[in-house]
C-alpha cells in the first residue's frame, strides 16, 4: 500500500469510528509539503478534507491514528485524548523529524521582511529602546521590521528558525499610539527569551511565565483594548489613544 493510500485508510476509519458527524461523508486525504508540521481538515460540501504534512509521510501508524484524532477533536471542539497528545507530542520532538523540520523552514521560510522606518513608527527604534530599559541588551534578532502583507489577524510574529520579529504594517497609522506598536514588538521579543515555551500541535503557546512577564508592560491591558478594538473596526475613527 502507498503512503497515500495508507493515510486515506487511516483517516477514513479513525474519523469515521470517532465520531457519527464523519460517518457517510467522503474522506479525503493527503499529505501536503508544508514547511512546518502542519495538519489541517476542513468541510467541504459533503466532504471532509484532510491535509497532512508530509514530514510525517514515514511516520508510524500510531501517529497518523493521533494526529486524525486531535484534529478531530478539535473541529468538533472536544477534549483531545491525552495519549494522542503524548504520541504525537515524542514523535513532534524526536531529533530527526525536528533536524528536516527547520532544514525546510531555512530553505523556503524566508521572511520578506521592510526593515526601513515607516511613516509614522520605525520598529527598529522601538525594538532598541525595550532592549535597553527592559532585556539588559541581551535579545539578538538578526531582523526586524515591517511586514510585506497587511495582516489584522497576526500583528506579530517570531520566528525563531529566523530569528526574525515582523510587525504588521497596519498599525504603521497615525491612529495607533506608539505605546500599542511598542507592546507587539515587546510581547514578540519576548518569544526569544522564552523559546522553550510549550507547544499544541506544533504550535507555539504561551507558558504562564510568558504571561507574567507580558503583563508587566506598562499599560498592558488598556493597550490590548485599544489593539483589539483598532483590529476590530480595522483601524477606522476614534482610536488615536490608550
Amino acid at each position: 500500500m502507498s503512503d497515500a493510500a495508507k493515510l486515506q485508510e487511516i483517516c477514513r476509519s479513525i474519523l469515521q469510528a470517532f465520531s457519527g458527524s464523519f460517518r457517510d461523508k467522503e474522506i479525503v486525504a493527503g499529505f501536503y509539503p508544508y514547511v512546518g508540521l502542519t495538519h489541517t481538515i476542513r468541510r467541504r460540501g459533503a466532504s471532509w478534507v484532510l491535509r497532512i504534512s508530509d514530514h510525517c509521510s514515514q511516520a508510524p501508524r500510531v501517529v497518523l491514528e493521533s494526529i486524525v484524532i486531535l484534529l478531530a477533536s478539535k473541529v468538533l471542539r472536544r477534549k483531545p485524548p491525552s495519549e494522542a497528545l503524548q504520541v504525537y507530542e515524542c514523535f513532534r520532538r524526536d531529533q530527526e523529524v525536528e533536524d528536516r523540520v527547520q532544514a525546510r523552514r531555512r530553505l523556503r521560510g524566508r521572511k520578506h521582511i521592510v526593515d526601513a522606518p515607516g511613516r509614522y513608527h520605525s520598529p527598529d527604534e522601538i525594538y532598541r529602546e525595550l532592549n535597553r530599559d527592559y532585556f539588559n541588551g541581551q535579545v539578538e534578532v538578526r531582523k526586524l521590521g515591517w511586514g510585506a502583507r497587511k495582516s489584522w489577524n497576526r500583528l506579530g510574529h517570531y520566528d525563531p528558525t529566523q530569528n526574525t520579529i515582523t510587525i504588521s504594517p497596519v498599525l504603521d497609522s497615525p491612529r495607533v499610539p506608539r505605546s500599542a506598536v511598542s507592546y507587539l514588538v515587546y510581547h514578540e521579543m519576548l518569544h526569544t527569551v522564552f523559546d522553550e515555551a510549550a507547544t499544541r500541535m506544533g504550535k507555539r503557546c504561551h507558558t504562564p511565565e510568558f504571561h507574567r512577564a507580558e503583563r508587566a508592560f506598562p499599560h498592558y491591558a488598556a493597550v490590548r483594548r485599544f489593539l483589539d478594538r483598532f483590529c476590530a473596526t480595522r483601524g477606522r475613527g476614534g482610536l488615536n489613544a490608550v
